[in-house]
């Protein structure tokens, strides 16, 4: 008598109840008592979460649940991202129920969600039915941001590389395309042309993106200097597109070429 009167408030304080698991990369997730019978009239929620910078795989290695159409009266919510990724219930040879048998479990973000629900009695036919309840193994699975990223239809948690995306266990960088600059946001990148020098006897100057179209908002200051003697010869290719007015010359976008201090 002591002792059931002990037990009946530890179970009813986990009703409803919400269990942090410690970010670690790996870990086993379950059911009160296991692997003896699980409680009736009992609900907890465990998140699972890892470091930042991987996802969380989930895989069953037993389970045992009572089975029942739907997964009304027991059964097991997986939920990561805001969205639920399956409900299960019920045993190894039971037509009934939603086994989670052979299937991998993996979140977006680094955390996850596991619902443990059961009703107020286990039976079936009038006879007593125990249920182990289930054993549940997670790791932490390295996030390819810069994947998410390429993926536009897929919403990634992560700020957006303006140029490109390096990635590495546990996180990623940015970086920029030959002539911009990285900000100190770490992920936009500005042009940046305002001193480029060229002392080659010969050679090529293009503006930037060439011979796609240039970024907006540039002040490009291109040097040519050679040997004291000689001379300069500047030959323009097609395609030459620069943004012009029918009336007035050059007012939005113009290239300007000094030599000798003239214009």
């Amino acid at each position: 008598m002591w002792l059931l009167y002990l037990l009946g408030p530890v179970l009813f304080c986990c009703v409803g109840s919400s269990i942090p698991v410690s970010q670690k990369l790996f870990g086993e997730v379950t059911s009160p008592l296991y692997p003896k019978p699980y409680p009736s009239n009992f609900e907890r929620t465990t998140v699972i979460t890892v470091p930042t910078g991987f996802r969380v795989k989930l895989v069953f290695w037993q389970f045992d649940l009572e089975p029942s159409e739907g997964c009304l009266y027991d059964y097991v919510k997986i939920s990561a991202d805001k969205k639920t990724l399956g409900r299960f219930c019920g045993q190894l040879g039971s037509p009934r129920g939603n086994l989670p048998e052979g299937k991998e479990f993996m979140s977006q973000g680094n955390k996850m969600l596991l619902t443990f629900h059961t009703d107020f009695s286990n039976e079936e036919n009038g006879t007593i039915m125990f249920y182990k309840g289930f054993l549940a193994y997670y790791q932490a699975v390295d996030l390819d941001e810069c994947a998410s990223q390429s993926n536009s239809a897929e919403e990634t948690l992560q700020p957006r590389c303006q140029h490109l995306c390096h990635n590495y266990v546990g996180g990623y960088f940015c970086s920029c395309r030959p002539g911009y600059e990285l900000q100190e946001d770490r992920h936009s990148c500005q042009a940046e042309c305002s001193s480029e020098l060229h002392t080659e006897p010969s050679g090529y100057v293009a503006s930037l993106e060439y011979p796609q179209p240039y970024p907006p908002d540039l002040r490009c200051n291109y040097s040519i200097r050679v040997e004291r003697g000689l001379t300069l010869h500047l030959k323009f290719l097609e395609p030459f597109e620069i943004d012009d007015h029918q009336q007035v010359h050059c007012p939005y976008d113009q290239l300007q070429i000094y030599a000798n201090g003239r214009n």
